[in-house]
């Protein structure tokens, strides 16, 4: 039996894996490519402010193949929540870890556990599926999973709780938060000098929601400088703006506060007319940030305290 021969049933031959491998590899830099259109880098904005919690790669990859999906879960998985993925849905595909198995983990302890031949987890694509392609089960024990993200008004002061651990996350840095009254038509500066972000105070046409989203705003242009990366590309003021921006409407968006009306149509045409370092550049930097505002300063302790 050659190597190009399947040797057991269901197994793949090299040139099988190859083709494979390929078709992977050309899926993931047509998601990538997409970035630099001005549909593509808001389907992804539109798609990460629902999948925050997902890798960049699979963030993109969701965007390419449905950008309008808000909840993935693989065939089972929906079974387990009390929905079925209905007939002839086409499946989504994204990265899956695969860890070594309990065996070879095993044989790897056997052999004297060298470090350097530590089995390692790999990736492979698997099907997944959006909840507009499920329908619920009649007759699932208490009812199917309620699937609808919480959504709060940016003239509402339903997220006031969280300007308190923002801002705790701001000092934290080495930033002075202050919130007086700001003269002008800004709500909100950060002085990049002295490390100051002031917020405008409470007050008609300013409610406790836009309060947090101009502080969210603030706190990612400081993030930019203090977090700043040998691999981040180097941003003119106009880049740091559309990024900061992208930061904040995707940290809103995590906690259910919608600011698309604003953000959407200033980044438009943004991505088709970037130039310098390469588009996924921006984009990665953007994702980080995001990541670091809420996993520190918007996490569900925060908000429960």
């Amino acid at each position: 039996m050659t190597a190009t021969t399947k040797s057991r049933r269901g197994a793949l031959t090299d040139e099988q894996r190859a083709v494979k491998r390929a078709e992977e590899r050309k899926q993931m830099q047509q998601a990538i490519e997409a970035l630099r259109t001005s549909e593509g880098w808001q389907r992804w904005l539109k798609v990460r402010r629902h999948f925050h919690n997902y890798s960049f790669h699979n963030q993109l990859l969701i965007a390419l193949q449905c950008p309008e999906a808000r909840r993935v879960a693989g065939f089972r998985q929906w079974l387990d929540l009390g929905y079925a993925v209905r007939k002839g849905e086409k499946s989504i595909r994204i990265w899956a870890p695969c860890p070594p198995s309990k065996k070879r983990i095993a044989e790897w302890k056997q052999a004297g556990a060298n470090p350097e031949d530590r089995p390692q987890t790999h990736f492979r694509l698997v099907a997944v599926f959006d909840r507009s392609q499920v329908d619920p089960l009649p007759e699932f024990p208490g009812g199917p999973l309620e699937l609808e993200p919480p959504h709060q008004p940016i003239e509402g002061d339903g997220l006031a709780d969280l300007f308190t651990p923002a801002a705790d996350f701001g000092r934290a840095l080495g930033l002075t938060i202050e919130v007086e009254p700001v003269p002008g038509a800004a709500e909100g500066y950060h002085e990049p000098s002295t490390g100051r972000i002031v917020i405008d105070v409470l007050g008609p046409g300013f409610s406790a929601n836009a309060q947090l989203s101009t502080l969210i705003h603030e706190l990612a242009h400081a993030l930019v400088r203090l977090d700043r990366q040998d691999e981040d590309p180097k941003l003119t003021y106009a880049e740091e703006e559309i990024v900061v921006e992208s930061v904040a409407y995707s940290v809103c968006s995590s906690v259910g506060l919608d600011t698309a009306a604003s953000a959407i149509p200033y980044m438009t045409g943004w991505a088709e007319g970037a130039s310098g370092e390469p588009v996924e550049l921006y984009a990665a930097l953007i994702d980080r940030l995001a990541r670091r505002l809420e996993g520190v300063a918007l996490d569900s302790e925060a908000r429960a305290d």
